[in-house]
C-alpha cells in the first residue's frame, strides 16, 4: 500500500515537472533576456518585449542609451501586428538593454545589477523634504512651509515572482531568503553588522540556487 502511494505521488511530481518545462524556459547566470521594451510585468515574465524595430522615434536606434532616451519623453509610440499603440513612459514596467534590466519606481528607471529571483539594486532618488518657518512678531505671526529636494541613495529589492520594486529593509530580505532554509541558516549565523554587509552576496547564493523561469 505504501510503495503504491510512494509511486502515485512520484508519478503526480513527475507530471508536474513536465508541465512546469511545458509552459516555461529557465533563466539561469548565463541566460539572455530579450532586448527591448517591457510594457508591463506580463511582458517582462514572458520575456516578451517591444523592439527596436517596432518602435516609432527619430533617435538612432544604434546609439547605446537607444531605450533609455526613448523612455524620456511622455509617450511611447510602438506597433505589434497591424496595430499602433501610444503608451505614457511613467507606466511603463521596465527594459532590458545590453542584457541589463532596468525597472521603473515612481516614474524614473533603475539598473538593476543583481537580478534573479530576488533583485537588488541601490538608486540615487529624490527625497522632497518640508521644513517650516514661523513668522515675525512672535505667536501671532504667519510662518511658511518650504520644500527641500535632496538626492539620496536608497536600496531596493524585487520578488521575481510578483514584479514590484520595494525599499529595501533587512525584515523584507530575510523573509525572502529564508524562502531556501540552508542559505539562511548560514547568513543568520553572522552577526547583524556582517549580515547587513553581505546581503547582496547572499542574495547571489539564493539566485544560484533559484534561477528563474520566462513563461512560454
Amino acid at each position: 500500500m505504501k510503495l503504491r502511494f510512494a509511486l502515485i505521488l512520484f508519478l503526480s511530481l513527475l507530471n508536474l515537472v513536465i508541465s512546469a518545462q511545458k509552459d516555461s524556459v529557465i533563466c539561469n547566470l548565463n541566460c539572455q533576456m530579450n532586448e527591448g521594451v517591457y510594457i508591463n510585468y506580463e511582458d517582462f515574465r514572458s520575456n516578451d518585449p517591444v523592439r527596436k524595430e517596432q518602435i516609432e522615434s527619430n533617435l538612432n536606434k544604434e546609439i547605446l542609451d537607444f531605450f533609455g532616451k526613448v523612455l524620456e519623453p511622455e509617450k511611447i509610440l510602438f506597433s505589434k501586428g497591424n496595430e499602433k499603440f501610444s503608451v505614457n513612459c511613467k507606466t511603463v514596467w521596465g527594459y532590458c538593454q545590453n542584457n541589463v534590466l532596468h525597472i521603473n519606481y515612481k516614474g524614473k528607471f533603475y539598473r538593476v545589477p543583481v537580478f534573479g529571483s530576488i533583485s537588488y539594486l541601490m538608486a540615487s532618488v529624490e527625497v522632497i523634504t518640508p521644513s517650516y518657518y514661523p513668522g515675525y512678531g512672535g505667536i501671532g505671526g504667519m510662518g511658511m512651509t518650504t520644500n527641500y529636494k535632496t538626492t539620496e541613495v536608497r536600496e531596493f529589492l524585487m520578488n521575481y515572482y510578483d514584479g514590484i520594486m520595494m525599499p529595501f529593509n533587512m525584515e523584507l530580505a530575510e523573509k525572502l531568503i529564508s524562502r531556501d532554509s540552508t542559505v539562511y541558516a548560514e547568513f543568520k549565523t553572522l552577526k547583524h553588522k556582517k549580515q547587513k554587509e553581505q546581503i547582496s552576496r547572499y542574495f547571489r547564493k539564493y539566485n544560484e540556487l533559484h534561477p528563474i523561469y520566462f513563461l512560454k
